[in-house]
C-alpha cells in the first residue's frame, strides 16, 4: 500500500469521556407559542409542552433544557442545538433531518421508531434512552456516547461510528449496514442476533459475545456448518 493510500483513513481520536452539559441554574420559561414566534432561543427552559406531530424547521436552541416534552411524530428539519439537555422527552416516530447537535444530552428519552438522518452530532450523550426500531443513517462521524440505551431492532447505516462509544447498550437484533466500527470496544453490550456482522471488522468483543455471533459470522464468510456424521450411520 502506498503512503497516499495509508493516509486515506483519518486516525481514530483519543476517546474523551462525554458528560451532560452544565446549564445555568435559572433559565427563562418558554411556551409553545413563544417557541414558534421566532427561530432562535437562548437560555430557555421548556417543560411539559405538547408538540406532538409538530413541524419545526430551522429552529435554534442554545443553553436550554426541555423536560417532559412530547414531540412524538414530530418532524425536525435543520434543528440546531448547542448546550441543550432533553430530559424524559418523547420523540417516538419523529423524523430528524440534517440537524446539528453539539454538547447535547438526551436523558431517559423515547425514540422508538424514530428516524435520524444526515446532519452532525458532536459531543452528544444519550443515557437510558429507548431507541427500539429506530433508524440512524448518514450521520458522518458522530462523536457520541450511548449509555444504557435500548437499540433492539434498530438500523444503523451509512455512518462512521468509530467515534461513537456504546456502553451497556442492548443491540439485540439490530442491523448494521455500511457502518465503520474500527477500534470500537463493544464488550459490555448485548449483541445477540446482530445483523450485518461484517461491519464489526476492527471492533473488540469478548469470548461469550463471539459465541453468540458465531453463526452470523460463519454465514457472512460462507462457512457451512453441519453436524459430524459418525461411522456406521
Amino acid at each position: 500500500m502506498t503512503a497516499a493510500g495509508r493516509r486515506k483513513r483519518p486516525r481514530p481520536r483519543r476517546w474523551t469521556r462525554l458528560d451532560v452539559p452544565v446549564l445555568p441554574p435559572k433559565l427563562a420559561a418558554l411556551d409553545a407559542d413563544g417557541l414558534r414566534a421566532q427561530t432562535e432561543h437562548t437560555d430557555v427552559e421548556l417543560v411539559d409542552l405538547d408538540l406532538t406531530a409538530a413541524h419545526l424547521t430551522g429552529l435554534s436552541l442554545e443553553t436550554a433544557r426541555l423536560k417532559s416534552c412530547r414531540l412524538d411524530g414530530a418532524e425536525l428539519r435543520r434543528l440546531r442545538c448547542r448546550r441543550v439537555i432533553f430530559d424524559t422527552c418523547d420523540f417516538a416516530n419523529s423524523r430528524w433531518l440534517d440537524c446539528e447537535l453539539g454538547e447535547v444530552a438526551f436523558l431517559d428519552c423515547r425514540f422508538t421508531g424514530a428516524s435520524i438522518a444526515g446532519g452532525r452530532l458532536a459531543d452528544v450523550v444519550a443515557r437510558a434512552c429507548q431507541l427500539r426500531l429506530a433508524k440512524l443513517s448518514h450521520l458522518g462521524r458522530p462523536h457520541a456516547l450511548l449509555e444504557g440505551c435500548d437499540l433492539r431492532g434498530a438500523l444503523l447505516m451509512e455512518s462512521d461510528l468509530s467515534d461513537a462509544h456504546f456502553s451497556a447498550c442492548d443491540l439485540s437484533d439490530a442491523e448494521l449496514f455500511n457502518v465503520d466500527l474500527q477500534g470500537s470496544d463493544l464488550r459490555d453490550n448485548e449483541l445477540a442476533g446482530l445483523r450485518g456482522v461484517g461491519c464489526l471488522r476492527g471492533a473488540t468483543v469478548d469470548s461469550l459475545q463471539l459465541l453468540s455471533l458465531g453463526p452470523a459470522l460463519a454465514a457472512h464468510v460462507g462457512v457451512v456448518v453441519e453436524e459430524a456424521v459418525g461411522e456406521g450411520t
